[in-house]
């Protein structure tokens, strides 16, 4: 399979799985499920903020990051790192010095 393909697969996996979370809060799942889905919500920002820390600690003076990376780390994790490392040699194609 192509990177960039899975990569639009991971983002669309995690879409529905935000999906459900959101829907959660919106409208609570009948009994435990509500609690569950809760606690499910809370793992999953914590285990990307700290995949946000531990990227953006690492390689932050090695790669050109934008705001927009933080997010998709946030929101999508080891997929959101994935498209920003793909990204890197388009941006670093455009930073390059012109002679």
């Amino acid at each position: 399979m192509h990177m960039g393909t899975a990569v639009w697969l991971g983002r669309l996996v995690f879409a529905i799985i935000w999906g459900v979370m959101l829907a959660n809060l919106v409208a609570p799942f009948p009994d435990k499920l509500f609690a569950f889905f809760l606690f499910l919500m809370v793992l999953l920002i914590a285990l990307h903020l700290i995949q946000l820390l531990m990227f953006a600690t690492v390689y932050k003076d090695h790669m050109q990051w934008r705001r927009g990376d933080y997010w998709q780390i946030v929101l999508f994790g080891v997929i959101g790192w994935l498209a920003i490392v793909r990204a890197q040699p388009a941006r670093t194609q455009q930073h390059a010095p012109k002679t």
